[in-house]
């Protein structure tokens, strides 16, 4: 009986030592200067999602911002933002990928480049 109760008060500790050493969600905006319309929104929710450490992403087009939560002992801000660039969109200061932006549909392009 005392080797059943150690045992359940070692798991229980073990446990409640995983969950202590988690870090809270880290939230921040991104501007998105080259998001234009619905299908920009999706495309970028549906490409980061897939992202690793990333737990929520809500993109504004008429704002032009991407909003994203994220565990930061798994990914960093560096990486959200090549992660929206490879998406073809600018992310702040990094610029769409040049082959992403070209596959985007016509809508989802620059005014300029329509």
């Amino acid at each position: 009986m005392k080797k059943i109760a150690l045992l359940v008060t070692l798991v229980c500790g073990m446990a409640w030592s995983a969950t202590a050493q988690q870090k809270k969600p880290v939230t921040v905006k991104i501007a998105t200067p080259t998001v234009q319309c619905e299908q920009c929104k999706k495309r970028i929710e549906n490409y980061m999602k897939h992202e690793e450490g990333i737990t929520k992403v809500m993109a504004d087009y008429r704002r032009k911002t991407v909003t994203v939560t994220y565990l930061a002992d798994r990914t960093n801000i560096e990486n959200i933002k090549t992660g929206i660039a490879n998406a073809g969109y600018d992310a702040d200061d990094v610029k769409a990928n040049d082959d992403s932006y070209k596959a985007l549909p016509t809508c989802c392009k620059k005014p300029e480049d329509q």
